[in-house]
């Protein structure tokens, strides 16, 4: 098959390395990380992207390297069927499946973490506006809670319910994802260093890189991806298992 691949560039090193090896032919595409920040105007790129593929018959499916993200994929549709993995950010697919994320950060959804994508396209890319999964920009974003929010009320007024709701938990660790085969430069040390200097420890926790190779390769089975039909929407479930539907 002919695939076209749209990914956050947090993924580089994984998208590149299985892309190359595939029996698929994969055409890369990738987005910089940063456009989370704000998830409408993600949402309106990632849509102007899939939209571009509408007239051209080269390819089988589209291929998206995100997961639920903010919201920042509710109410995608693509003229092709669309594959998605069943997550709710970045994290869990380092962590290499949703059960593997609720082990480490289930009780501690503001828990700051790093990998060497997220660091080197982002902390190490030399911006002050990134925190490597940090509380400015935490996992909470990505509860159910949080998104039960955002889809009701908008996420402008989300954001203050939620902060009125919970007030900031002081944690005193901090994660680094390794991956084996995918750790390069001083991405580790670095992040080790800005953690401890502000006075927390770090735990070291096993990554894997298997759940983003199917994301490759399939099989795309249906308890770890969505394939969005052509003209359905991705629609949030707001759950730890479906996560998205197609409506």
């Amino acid at each position: 098959m002919r695939l076209k691949f749209i990914c956050c560039d947090v993924f580089a090193r994984l998208a590149y390395s299985y892309a190359a090896v595939s029996d698929h032919i994969i055409d890369l595409e990738l987005v910089p990380m940063l456009r989370h920040n704000e998830p409408s105007a993600l949402r309106a790129d990632l849509q102007e992207r899939i939209n571009r593929c509408a007239n051209d018959r080269r390819y089988d499916k589209i291929i998206l390297g995100y997961g639920l993200c903010g919201n920042s994929i509710s109410g995608l549709t693509a003229p092709l069927p669309l594959v998605i993995p069943r997550m709710h950010d970045c994290c869990a697919m380092f962590m290499g499946s949703r059960e593997k994320f609720t082990d480490v950060f289930g009780k501690n959804l503001s828990m700051r973490w790093s990998s060497c994508g997220y660091h080197e396209r982002c902390h190490g890319m030399g911006r002050s506006d990134c925190c490597d999964g940090s509380e400015a920009d935490s996992n909470y974003k990505t509860s159910l809670e949080y998104l039960r929010l955002a889809e009701e009320y908008g996420e402008d007024n989300a954001e203050y319910v939620w902060q009125t709701l919970n007030p900031p938990i002081e944690t005193h660790e901090a994660v680094y994802i390794k991956i084996d085969g995918f750790e390069y430069g001083s991405c580790e040390e670095d992040f080790k260093r800005d953690v401890e200097n502000g006075g927390k420890g770090l735990i070291n926790a096993k990554g894997s890189s298997d759940w983003f190779k199917r994301l490759v390769n399939g099989p795309w089975d249906a308890e770890n991806f969505l394939t969005v039909p052509p003209g359905s929407k991705v629609h949030p479930v707001y759950d730890l298992q479906e996560v998205i539907k197609s409506v």
